[in-house]
């Protein structure tokens, strides 16, 4: 296993250093990121994510969309990509993204990863640190912008669980936090977005997923999952959120 991450590490960081030869990505395209009137196809990838309650916060605001790459899973999961088993994210780094990316040709991709590792983080697993996982989100936004240099992505951190140490969490996304753990001066998701947005890509950080549900048994019933009641439509709403925030018309009114 640690010789698997050690690896994918290594492999993602050639693949990111890579990166840095490409031109400034929004060169040649300066177009706004949203449009009611203009169909956007939209994928969810990473961690399980909640579409449904999604699409119905879509069609309440007037977007014209479609949402692809669905499973055949239970009705709960039809608009997940299933990216990965309980194991690391190197299922998802690599051919996963690849075959998702060039079979669906998605504008907007959603992406949310990094829990199944900050499990191993806080269980003290063999090669699992703080720094692998954010450098394996780089590898990963390395390989999207690599099949899609144009490509808009919105990037959210992990919902902070009872299993996951919550200053973990904090320091993953790159956020100070109420709870006594400080900002941290590592790299985080917030320094990855802000990297790859300073070179034109087209990739923003959705704010508050970490915080959008109770962290307790209520919500966490098996303390990674917020499956609890309200859960998905809170999850839905920080995705909706970051949507509306890069709309270029009237601001979404549903919901608010």
């Amino acid at each position: 296993m640690v010789a698997r991450v050690r690896c994918w590490i290594a492999t993602g960081a050639v693949l990111a250093a890579a990166l840095l030869t490409l031109p400034q990505a929004a060169a040649a395209d300066q177009r706004s990121w949203f449009s009611r009137a203009v169909p956007m196809r939209l994928m969810a990838l990473g961690d399980s994510l909640s579409n449904a309650d999604l699409a119905r916060l879509l069609d309440a605001g007037g977007y014209r969309f479609a949402i692809v790459g669905r499973s055949r899973g239970r009705a709960s999961r039809d608009y997940v990509i299933r990216s990965f088993s309980p194991d690391p994210a190197p299922q998802l780094y690599g051919v996963v993204t690849r075959a998702a990316i060039e079979r669906y040709d998605p504008d907007v991709i959603l992406l949310m990863a990094g829990t199944n590792d900050l499990l191993r983080v806080a269980e003290r697993k063999p090669g699992y640190t703080l720094s692998n996982v954010v450098e394996g989100m780089n590898a990963l936004l390395a390989e999207i912008f690599y099949l899609r240099p144009h490509a808009n992505v919105i990037v959210a951190g992990a919902v902070d669980g009872p299993r996951l140490l919550a200053c973990d969490v904090v320091d993953f996304d790159g956020i100070d936090d109420e709870n006594g753990c400080g900002k941290s001066a590592r790299p985080s998701l917030t320094t990855l977005v802000a990297a790859y947005a300073a070179r034109d890509f087209h990739v923003v950080l959705a704010g508050g997923m970490s915080i959008a549900v109770p962290r307790d048994k209520a919500h966490f019933p098996d303390g990674v999952h917020p499956s609890g009641r309200g859960s998905s439509q809170a999850l839905a709403r920080v995705w909706m959120d970051a949507i509306a925030h890069e709309t270029t018309d009237d601001t979404l009114a549903a919901g608010r």
